[in-house]
């Protein structure tokens, strides 16, 4: 299977995570804080326990993946 029809294939937690593991990588090398991204990440764990919803927060209360991200 190609990289594209992998990438077609996956679902939005599964484009979410993967994008903020390579931002997570790189972020220390361009010299910011480490814990920056850890609020985005419990999003991802917390959508994942309870879950989910389409906006990721698991209860449909709208401050889920985009919420956190602005905040961020």
């Amino acid at each position: 299977m190609s990289l594209v029809e992998l990438i077609a294939r996956a679902d939005e937690r599964s484009l979410a995570a993967s994008g903020l593991a390579c931002l997570d990588r790189c972020v220390p090398l361009l010299g910011g804080d480490d814990e920056v991204l850890r609020p985005l990440w419990g999003a991802l764990a917390d959508g994942a326990r309870e879950g989910g919803s389409r906006d990721g927060s698991g209860d449909g209360s709208g401050d889920g993946w985009a919420g956190r991200l602005e905040r961020v």
